[in-house]
């Protein structure tokens, strides 16, 4: 088995498709998927090239075991620069793209330039062409999907599509790929709108990957730590991730009412475990055992027969509690409806959640929100603003669509204090007052309010006897302590890295298992490849992958001042029984004992001494 070798590079002006392959020296540096993308664009993008410009270049790539026969090794990496951030953008989709990808053996497909006109990429075993659409403009993504799979009826064709959020450049736009999987942080779908690239369709092919018999035992091995380590993964397998809004409710850590809470009443409403009787079927992504993923159908009168799939944790938090919404079906059909749409559910729900609670407070009146009544689960509301903010439109709905930060210096009157985000980039939903690690994660992450990206699982999963072997002391894992932290998302970081460049989901490998030694990861490698990395080895190959992006972040503006967080969590102390009294404490002294575990400088800016010893240039 080798990996995916072939990389496509496509200028959409002039329709020139060329290739070139995979090395192993490439591989050896950065994996593939986030690595390779994270190391392109560090290259090849200047600083002085807008989001939205023509120059930009949107990366698609496979991780180095995508569509493998490894568990769960479904996903593929999205970057370019971010036209909410405007540093590193980057978002990571599963279901079955990645696998109808690595059976055209493509490793990563590298865009160019502008179409002329509205156009799809069409990937096949012929290679890569641009074809015109002007009749699916302005289409949603179900209806553009559709249309495509029509025209390619083969059960081995999977579809990524934007919706008229990207056409309107809404700079947090997502991609689509299916009803449910969606490349959706960082704006990526807006910079498909900017090149006019409405679809990209994959005609795979098929294709049955044959593991030898040790290979085979190494595989049921993982699937085994997966199913039998944990009841976490009874969790995932049968309510999905959202099952786990009222343990953070439980913890007070809910975002609620756009903060001002930790807390919502009737919350069991929109947790998993209710949210399971309007699932239709359960449904999985590549070659995954968790299965996490689900197929819904409503019943209540307004939405009866509406059907999609049922939202992760983070979307049930920013559309939900976020906004105060507890009627589980008005939540289902409003986060199918920004799939739908093209809007990235997370910054949709936190920039509703800003405007009602602007609207609570005084600040935005009925004549500011065209008539709209922005009370705490109008759900009418809600989705007659996420209409408003996908077309862009004049009033409420365009300053809306710039994302909380832009949108609170464009209303002023003190809504600044009410936009939640770090680098411009929303944040996910969870309450990091009483929670010192996850205050540092939104601070650090890379590409803004986030967390994801970094994964402090062992915050809440490790013994102290493991925290203090890893980072040097069991108070890392104290909630209110600031000792530790930086070492933690250090690691946590490199490990996310390394996940992302191998394609595999998050949830089974550190959700789940765990284990953030990445020795698993190294026995698959080898075996599914033939290339020897040892964890160590990993390790630095994710040490490399970030210190990349935060070059690039820096080349293209970053200031360490922007590893802050809104002054409110430092400030304001949540008065929830569980974490009464608390607020972010010593940020700043954690931010400089990260910096300082990541052998950079005061000012978050990486040494030579560093550069030199990855072999970055």
């Amino acid at each position: 088995m080798i990996p995916p070798s072939i990389l496509y590079h496509v200028d959409l002006q002039s329709e020139i498709v060329s290739r070139e392959p995979l090395t192993h020296k490439m591989i050896q540096l950065v994996l593939g998927g986030f690595g390779l993308n994270t190391w392109y664009l560090y290259h090849h993008l200047k600083g002085d090239i807008g989001a939205l410009d023509s120059d930009n270049i949107l990366m698609l790539s496979c991780g180095l075991l995508t569509g493998t026969a490894v568990p769960a090794s479904s996903r593929v990496h999205l970057s370019a620069r971010s036209p909410l951030s405007g540093l590193m953008g980057s978002s990571n989709v599963g279901g079955h793209l990645g696998a109808k990808l690595r059976s055209l053996n493509v490793a990563s497909l590298i865009v160019r330039k502008r179409a002329d006109e509205p156009s799809y990429l069409l990937l096949n075993q012929e290679g890569v062409t641009l074809h015109p659409c002007p009749e699916l403009w302005g289409s949603d993504t179900r209806v553009c999907e559709r249309a495509l799979r029509e025209k390619y009826p083969s059960r081995h064709v999977e579809v990524m599509t934007i919706g008229v959020a990207g056409e309107n450049l809404v700079p947090y736009a997502c991609i689509m790929n299916g009803e449910d999987h969606a490349a959706g942080r960082t704006g990526l779908g807006a910079v498909m709108g900017s090149k006019n690239l409405k679809a990209i369709v994959v005609e795979g092919v098929k294709w049955i990957d044959r593991p030898d018999a040790a290979t085979k035992a190494l595989i049921k091995s993982y699937v085994d730590k997966i199913k039998n380590g944990t009841a976490i993964y009874d969790d995932f397998s049968k309510w999905g991730s959202s099952s786990h809004i009222v343990p953070l409710n439980d913890a007070g850590q809910l975002g609620s009412y756009n903060y001002r809470q930790g807390t919502l009443d009737g919350v069991q409403d929109i947790d998993g475990k209710n949210l399971k009787q309007y699932v239709q079927k359960s449904t999985s992504c590549h070659r995954c055992p968790v299965h996490c993923k689900a197929e819904i159908k409503l019943k209540a009168k307004q939405y009866e027969g509406f059907t999609g799939g049922r939202p992760e944790y983070e979307t049930v938090i920013n559309m939900g509690s976020l906004c105060g919404l507890k009627d589980p079906e008005a939540l289902l059909y409003l986060s199918n409806l920004a799939n739908i749409l093209g809007l990235d559910t997370i910054s949709a729900g936190s920039v509703i959640a800003f405007a009602m609670d602007l609207y609570d407070r005084g600040i935005l009146t009925v004549e500011d929100t065209d008539g709209l009544q922005l009370t705490w689960g109008n759900a009418e509301a809600m989705e007659a603003l996420m209409i408003k903010i996908a077309h862009q439109e004049d009033g409420l709905g365009k300053i809306l669509a710039q994302g909380v930060k832009r949108a609170s210096k464009i209303i002023g009157r003190g809504s600044e204090k009410y936009a939640f985000h770090t680098k411009g980039v929303e944040i996910y939903g969870a309450d990091p007052r009483g929670a010192q690690a996850m205050a540092l994660t939104y601070a650090v992450s890379l590409r803004g309010g986030d967390f994801t990206s970094v994964y402090p699982i062992p915050a809440f999963r490790y013994s102290p006897e493991m925290a203090k072997k890893d980072f040097g002391t069991s108070a890392s894992i104290d909630p209110l302590a600031v000792e530790g932290k930086g070492a933690m998302i250090r690691k946590c970081l490199f490990v996310s890295a390394v996940i992302d460049s191998l394609g595999l989901c998050k949830v089974p490998a550190l959700s789940i298992i765990a284990l953030f030694d990445l020795k698993n990861e190294s026995e698959l490698i080898k075996a599914m490849t033939g290339i020897e990395l040892s964890s160590h080895e990993l390790f630095t190959i994710g040490e490399r992958i970030i210190n990349l992006e935060k070059l690039f972040n820096i080349a293209h503006g970053a200031l360490a001042s922007e590893d802050n967080l809104p002054e409110i969590f430092k400030t304001e102390k949540l008065d929830n029984a569980a974490v009464k009294g608390a607020v972010v404490h010593g940020l700043d002294m954690m931010v400089q004992d990260f910096y300082k575990a990541m052998e950079w400088d005061e000012h978050g800016v990486p040494t030579d001494r560093l550069l030199e010893t990855l072999g970055i240039v």
